[in-house]
């Protein structure tokens, strides 16, 4: 996933998940939800990236495979949770392997490329590249 650009603020608490065996950041103010053991509903003629959809409190959220989006070919995901996006324009939700933790770096821990944890950079989890590969998708379909 590319990374976005994240300011210092200080008390700012990061959400630390793996996808895979890969770790990624995001700043909790954009997780509107966590959903263990989410039912995805399959959805007929998406791209393969698209699992599906979970509902949430009442609305469908659209369900992100990242590897597939990313072109892997080894992308089963093992696990069911579900990260659902605090978005105001869309209803995105990312398929993740494990939520690793909570996290409150220092000022200086976060940096325009990811967070320092532990002498690691984790790289942040940039939702808005989801919606950039949809249009494009959709764009495409339509020509």
């Amino acid at each position: 996933m590319q990374a976005t650009t994240h300011k210092a603020i200080p008390g700012a608490s990061f959400l630390v998940f793996s996808i895979k065996k890969k770790r990624y950041a995001i700043n909790t103010s954009f997780v509107k939800e966590i959903m263990h053991s989410a039912k995805i509903h399959p959805l007929p003629f998406v791209p393969p990236y698209i699992e599906g959809v979970v509902n949430c409190r009442g609305t469908p959220y659209t369900v992100v495979n990242s590897p597939l989006l990313e072109g892997e070919e080894d992308w089963e995901l093992l696990g069911d949770t579900v990260l659902v996006f605090n978005r105001d324009d869309d209803q995105l939700a990312l398929h993740i392997s494990n939520i690793e933790l909570f996290f409150e770096p220092e000022e200086n821990d976060i940096r325009a490329d990811g967070i320092r944890f532990k002498l690691n950079l984790i790289p942040y989890f940039d939702a808005n590249h989801i919606e950039e590969v949809l249009r494009k998708d959709l764009r495409e379909k339509e020509s």
